[in-house]
């Protein structure tokens, strides 16, 4: 049972937005542009491994794909959660192209591809550190911990995974797998773990505790790149042939190509919110629109059904990310 669905990651949103708010010829987009690919095909590795467990129809199963849970000080991340009455399963996904050669004496990933060798963290450490953080949330919030079992999923069919001169696929190393050998690894973990560790009840109370703290927390990208406020231009841009656009008569008008829209600025307001932070007031977004009437800049606000704090000139519009 799918208990979570997995969204699209909000870094990708934020790098699209990014791209859309910097001058075409911005010194850090030649950055940008290949951090944004890797997401993306991290994301569509993510994907296809939800394919597979997605043939998991048996209700002893809930799926929480994306997990972003609490523990101070700070949170973090699953990329998917299989849990059963008997036992949990923590998936680690990774979507690396090339032949991947596993170090166990370094505890490290070394990727070669196009003839360039490349380091990455250990993947096994790494989802390791995963079930402490777990089962320390699971002691915080008071929940039966079952056993705690792990996989690092490599996504991709075409990566060729093997070990360093020398050294045999032994434990932990044994838990990198492809992902067309998910299922098999479940058949194996449910012929080991045969003791109900949880109740129904408790499966209830832990899907609910689950999918309440989960959250996604705003963190702004343009730190990762050391670029400022300023440089995001502000104003509404034709989409047709990028022309900076008016406010006319309730519409956005470009007197270069002369196209009109209604909705221009959802998508620059949606990219405020990305980019700089979740809320906003009446004299902010008159500044990230460039227009001067406090009237218009109301009513735009009041179209898009935000929630509010404050009242009057001192309104703060908020965006809630899931």
């Amino acid at each position: 049972m799918l208990a979570k669905e997995r969204g699209k990651p909000i870094k990708i949103d934020q790098l699209e937005a990014l791209l859309r708010g910097l001058n075409k010829k911005h010194s850090k987009i030649p950055l940008i542009e290949p951090d944004l690919k890797k997401r993306k095909a991290g994301y569509n590795g993510e994907k296809a491994v939800d394919y597979q467990l997605s043939f998991l129809k048996d209700k002893k199963y809930m799926v929480f794909n994306d997990l972003k849970l609490p523990l101070a000080p700070d949170h973090f991340q699953i990329d998917s959660l299989l849990f059963t009455p008997y036992y949990t399963l923590i998936l680690e996904i990774k979507n690396i192209l090339g032949t991947l050669t596993i170090d166990s004496d370094f505890n490290q990933l070394i990727r070669s591809y196009n003839g360039i060798e490349s380091g990455f963290q250990d993947p096994v450490m790494q989802v390791k550190r995963l079930i402490l953080f777990l089962q320390q949330f699971f002691l915080d919030h008071k929940l039966t911990i079952p056993p705690i079992e792990y996989l690092v999923v490599i996504s991709n069919p075409g990566t060729i995974l093997r070990m360093a001169n020398g050294q045999d696929r032994k434990p932990p190393y044994d838990k990198i797998i492809h992902s067309q050998n998910l299922l098999s690894e479940v058949s194996k973990l449910n012929s080991i773990y045969k003791e109900e560790k949880v109740s129904k009840n408790e499966m209830r109370k832990i899907k609910r505790v689950l999918l309440n703290k989960h959250s996604n927390i705003f963190k702004s990208i343009l730190t990762n790149y050391k670029i400022s406020e300023d440089e995001i231009l502000k104003g509404i841009y034709c989409e047709i042939c990028a022309g900076k656009m008016e406010r006319v008569f309730g519409s956005w008008y470009c007197n270069y190509c002369k196209f009109y829209s209604k909705t221009a600025h959802e998508q620059k307001i949606e990219d405020y919110f990305l980019l700089i932070k979740p809320f906003i007031t009446n004299k902010e977004l008159r500044g990230f629109l460039d227009i001067d009437s406090r009237k218009t800049a109301e009513k735009i606000l009041a179209s898009l059904n935000l929630k509010t704090t404050g009242s009057t000139k001192g309104t703060i519009y908020h965006k809630e990310f899931h």
